[in-house]
């Protein structure tokens, strides 16, 4: 740690005696850099001191492992497996189709074209309506067989 804070400030003392801080004249600010400043200094340093500290140890304690043992049974026992289940998978696939635009074709003729000209049409339909006719609904008696009425 010493060394390094030696080495540190002769870093510091060697970087500002560089010559490329000076002007063209050779006036550096009105800083005389000619000679090199050794710096001492007290640098506090640590010292650390061993102590003994016991770590009790455990007791190996022996742990018994269970051992399986099969056990017959009375009667057969079913366990039940799942099964994969099949599942359909519908893919639709969008094909994209181009259609054809229709545009108008316009070509120069050199003779007279007639064009169809639409003509009101009225044309008049009867109708017949048939009038309702009236009709007779039977009405019936509620006879009861459990009752004398």
């Amino acid at each position: 740690m010493n060394a390094f804070l030696c080495s540190l400030a002769m870093l510091c003392a060697l970087a500002g005696a560089h010559p490329s801080y000076e002007h063209g004249d050779g006036h550096g600010g009105g800083h005389d850099i000619s000679h090199t400043v050794e710096i001492t200094r007290n640098v506090p340093v640590p010292v650390y001191k061993h102590e003994v500290v016991k770590i009790p140890h455990t007791v190996p304690v022996p742990v018994p492992k269970p051992v399986v043992v099969p056990v017959p049974q009375p009667y057969p026992v079913h366990v039940k497996v799942p099964q994969p289940v099949a599942v359909p998978v519908i893919k639709t696939i969008t094909i994209p189709v181009e259609k054809p635009v229709p545009f108008k074709v316009e070509k120069v003729v050199h003779y007279h074209i007639e064009k169809p000209v639409p003509i009101p049409v009225e044309k008049h339909v009867p109708v017949r309506i048939p009038r309702p006719v009236p009709v007779k609904v039977p009405v019936y008696k509620v006879v009861y067989h459990h009752s004398k009425h």
